[in-house]
């Protein structure tokens, strides 16, 4: 299943460890979100991740390094218009947002589908046999899974028609770097 993984809002032991191998594997895209850093902060991460896989790396904020980097592409927040030529995505959190999305985008998050890992305040809100409807008609952009996505839930994400997922929790909830990477390369081939 394609697989999306997005950083942890803070700094981890291990993560930049981590990001690497992930950039090395059959990740789909790689997902940098820190809301708290600076342009600055953003750009020294960016430096001490492999550009030899620059293409995968999409960027929550400080879109401008985009360019700069030679960079996969940009994510916004369901709250911020998408403007731009290269690749887009976007965060929804209601079925309703996606459909009245106006920017050609590349892809979208939905979430949260299950309870989060990482946000406990983020509930999951969705019939599931309805969003499995709408997605099986939904054509505009492809539509990844995000919120509570672990191993056990795979089977129900693919009934559901979802493009793929997006893992946060699962994979930074771990201590370590070897069983972070096991859990994402368990999840691509579910």
């Amino acid at each position: 299943m394609k697989t999306i993984v997005i950083t942890p809002e803070v700094k981890v032991e291990g993560e930049l460890e981590t990001c690497n191998l992930l950039l090395q594997s059959d990740i789909e895209r790689f997902h940098v979100r820190k809301p708290a850093a600076t342009k600055d902060q953003i750009r020294a991460y960016i430096e001490s991740l492999d550009s030899n896989y620059y293409h995968k790396i999409s960027l929550h904020s400080h879109h401008e390094l985009v360019d700069e980097f030679g960079l996969g592409g940009k994510h916004y927040r369901s709250d911020y218009q998408a403007n731009g030529a290269q690749s887009q995505s976007k965060s929804f959190h209601h079925w309703d947002e996606i459909e009245m999305e106006k920017a050609s985008l590349s892809y979208g998050f939905l979430s949260p589908i299950f309870e989060s890992i990482s946000k406990s305040q983020y509930k999951a809100n969705f019939n599931h046999n309805r969003l499995n409807e709408a997605l099986s008609t939904f054509k505009k952009f492809p539509i990844y899974a995000l919120g509570g996505i672990d191993i056990k839930k795979m089977k129900q994400i693919q009934e559901m028609n979802f493009e793929g997922v997006a893992l946060l929790g699962t994979i930074w909830m771990e201590n370590s770097v070897q069983r972070r990477i096991d859990k994402a390369i368990d999840i691509i081939n579910a």
